[in-house]
């Protein structure tokens, strides 16, 4: 590996040093979960009002999207026990309906969509 060292600039005086593992602990992560299921599901009521372009499928898509990330996230908090695999397995399929700035047509969803961000970002953080 002499050469994957001197490309990330790294001694091999280090080659040998202890490897620490972080402890996973399900009932730390288990609050931001919580949270980010409640974003998920304020996202999805305002998606489904009655001036909602649900005759777009792609809208309906991204709806379904949402609240199939939040049921799979309601089943995963509700286990005594998961692990980190677990948690990730899930938190891939949960995305925000956009990043960065909001296309006009979302703007209205902008503070919901930013709290779902924010929420994906602090189950990454707990789970760290």
């Amino acid at each position: 590996m002499g050469i994957l060292n001197k490309l990330f600039g790294r001694s091999s005086a280090n080659d040998d040093a202890p490897v620490t593992l972080s402890t996973f602990d399900p009932d730390a992560v288990r609050v931001k979960i919580d949270e980010l299921i409640g974003s998920l599901g304020e996202l999805a009521d305002a998606m489904d009002t009655e001036d909602a372009p649900l005759s777009n499928p792609g809208w309906r898509g991204r709806l379904r999207d949402v609240r199939n990330a939040r049921g799979e996230l309601r089943l995963l908090s509700r286990r005594s026990q998961f692990t980190k695999d677990d948690l990730y397995e899930v938190l891939t399929t949960v995305r925000p309906l956009y990043r960065g700035e909001p296309p006009k047509d979302f703007a209205h969803l902008a503070g919901l969509n930013e709290r779902v961000v924010n929420g994906i970002e602090a189950v990454h953080q707990a789970a760290n």
